[in-house]
């Protein structure tokens, strides 16, 4: 077997990070793409250089390598958190704005599959969970779908992200007609969601926004 590759697709405010307080700090490493704030109380103090479960990076290929140096020197890490991993693109691609033609793609395809070839390589007790954002798929002005956001669609010529993952969950926000607002993950296509996840992992489509839950549930799947 090898380590679990789990996409986590939802826009800002939906949840993503927050599901992170549920998860084991002492078991948990969070690579912060973005080098922004986590938003949930008393995080600063779980999470930090000192703890050695966090830093601070957005270059591709560093990322690889820190993977691989957590999966061979870090055995007490169960869970690795790429948090708004869609910035690694955006940053590379803007560092390279200046470039005319389309190499800077092609090379920026090869590093992303190769970032998700190594993680599939890591030991299998390793879950590594890919936060980005989702991009719509629109027809005739019209909401037909989600798909994961890339740099654009020179680059979705050359990689499909979603095709590269087991199970991908979609974040859902739903508020009740007393004003209340439920935060969940989607685990299998739903209405415009494209969820995915192994046949009878998740017995509902539609689970609390928990990474510890989500965890659990796939470690007792491959049992």
């Amino acid at each position: 077997m090898a380590s679990k590759l789990i996409g986590i697709v939802g826009a800002t405010g939906t949840g993503k990070s927050t599901s992170i307080k549920h998860l084991d700090s002492k078991e948990t490493y969070i690579i912060n793409v973005a080098k922004k704030e986590l938003p949930f109380k008393g995080s600063e103090k779980l999470y930090n250089a000192e703890n050695k479960n966090y830093k601070e990076v957005d270059d591709i290929t560093e990322i690889t390598r820190l993977l691989k140096t957590i999966s061979e020197k870090a055995p007490h890490i169960k869970n690795v958190i790429i948090e708004d991993s869609n910035y690694m693109m955006a940053f590379r691609m803007a560092d390279k704005a200046a470039e005319i033609g389309f190499a800077k793609f092609t090379i920026l395809a090869k590093d992303m599959v190769d970032l998700f070839r190594e993680t599939r390589k890591l030991r299998d007790d390793l879950k590594i969970f890919y936060f980005t954002h989702p991009e719509t798929i629109e027809d005739s002005g019209e909401i037909i779908g989600y798909k994961m956001k890339t740099s654009g669609k020179m680059l979705d010529n050359q990689i499909v992200l979603e095709g590269l993952f087991t199970i991908c969950l979609y974040t859902l926000v739903e508020e009740a007609k007393d004003g209340s607002t439920t935060y969940s993950f989607v685990t299998n296509r739903f209405k415009k969601f494209p969820a995915k996840s192994p046949d009878g992992m998740f017995k509902d489509v539609k689970i609390p926004n928990n990474l510890q839950t989500v965890v659990n549930t796939i470690d007792e799947y491959y049992i």
